[in-house]
């Protein structure tokens, strides 16, 4: 039988020792490629290594002759480069037989608590802040909080938040809270893009709010559709989709803490991609946010998200009004949304955890936010990771966050 039956002639997998793929400062970048001939024959042919910046600017290419038996695994190690600038990098290997290419590619990370990336807060940012809290505050909330006797259980109740927003918009949410009465700590979750929240059904002995803004969910739907969220009211900054958004999940936050049986020194914030960006606002805005968790953050550092990014989405809107629109007053607009520009108002202790693979958010954008902050904060990276960091991290959230509440 031949082995070609069921496998592609050649695998490469390239890997490091490394456990989370980032290399600190000083420290020797080693990397290696594990080849696999899937022939019956014994192959000869061209190793290319290409090393390049996550904005794909290639910093070095090194070509080798190489053999490898039939059936055998073989590994080649990258050989010895010097790194001296913070940042994230790709490292591409491929195999050239017979006028076939095969090949594989990964990103490390070097020194990523150095990456620096100047924040792009126009003179205005602050104020506009303020104006857009001010008419936040100004529109009462009218809660209504409606029992869920169907989603409740003998240990927990579960109620429908409701509320009013800036827009004339309801944003809902699912509300757990143990049948016990006290005080207890607080955990607010927001979205993904386009993703709905639901209760966890898991915990008795803290309170969760899974809050779905503005389109998400079971909230109402905002302006601009079908357009993608992030290009909807993108030519004026008081229009733009975000401002609602953020808004809306300062409300949520505001909600909870207020809340009679909530511990106010107790509590805490997570969401993962546009959730984890999510998070970051609020911790940014409201300091009674005393632990953060983002996951993956989207909103951070337009400026590089789209020097390592491509969606035709954007090319698509520009087009739309060529004559108004171009990058430049694009970037301005979402200058005012990028967590990068609010971080350094965060006062929560920060968890944040990236994909060192993740094409959405790479981890250069999650980190120039990170970065930012002054207050209590740590990372996670997940070496083999993209934009899906797995079941593994969903627990260890939770158990991060009932840890700083102290509970077991």
């Amino acid at each position: 039988m031949s082995l070609t039956q069921t496998s592609p002639a050649f695998k490469i997998k390239i890997s490091t020792n490394n456990p989370n793929g980032i290399f600190a400062a000083g420290q020797t970048i080693s990397l290696f490629a594990e080849i696999s001939n899937n022939n019956e024959t014994k192959s000869r042919g061209q190793l290319t290594w290409i090393i390049e910046t996550d904005e794909k600017e290639i910093l070095r290419e090194i070509n080798t002759e190489f053999w490898i038996d039939a059936g055998q695994i073989k590994q080649h190690h990258f050989p010895t480069v010097d790194i001296t600038k913070a940042g994230f990098y790709r490292f591409r290997c491929t195999y050239r037989h017979e006028g076939e290419s095969y090949s594989n590619n990964t990103i490390i990370g070097y020194d990523p608590d150095s990456i620096h990336a100047t924040p792009t807060a126009e003179h205005d940012f602050d104020l506009f802040w303020i104006r857009a809290l001010a008419e936040l505050n100004s529109i009462d909330p009218e809660h209504r909080i409606i029992p869920q006797p169907d989603k409740s259980s003998q240990k927990r109740d579960v109620y429908l938040i409701e509320m009013e927003s800036v827009g004339n918009l309801t944003v809902r949410g699912w509300l757990e809270v143990p049948k016990k009465e006290g005080i207890y700590p607080a955990l607010l979750r927001l979205p993904g893009y386009g993703s709905a929240m639901w209760p966890v059904d898991k915990y008795d002995d803290m309170i969760i709010f899974s809050f779905n803004p503005r389109e998400h969910g079971n909230s109402d739907k905002a302006p601009g559709g079908p357009q993608g969220f992030w290009v909807r009211g993108l030519d004026d900054k008081e229009d733009y989709y975000y401002r609602g958004a953020y808004l809306d999940s300062i409300r949520a936050m505001d909600y909870l803490a207020s809340r009679h049986d909530v511990d106010t020194r107790q509590v805490a914030v997570w969401g993962g991609s546009q959730g984890g960006g999510l998070s970051f606002v609020t911790a940014a805005f409201d300091q009674r946010v005393r632990y953060c968790i983002a996951d993956v953050p989207f909103l951070c550092d337009w400026n590089k998200y789209f020097k390592t990014t491509h969606w035709d989405e954007i090319d698509m809107w520009i087009a739309q009004k060529p004559e108004i629109r171009n990058w430049a007053s694009m970037l301005k607009t979402l200058s005012y949304f990028d967590t990068m520009n609010l971080a350094e108002k965060i006062n929560a202790e920060v968890l944040m955890r990236a994909g060192l693979q993740d094409p959405v958010c790479p981890p250069a954008t999650c980190f120039a936010t990170y970065n930012q902050i002054k207050s209590e904060k740590s990372w996670l990276v997940y070496r083999d990771s993209g934009h899906s960091l797995g079941n593994e991290h969903w627990q260890h959230g939770f158990d991060w966050i009932r840890s700083r509440f102290h509970l077991k």
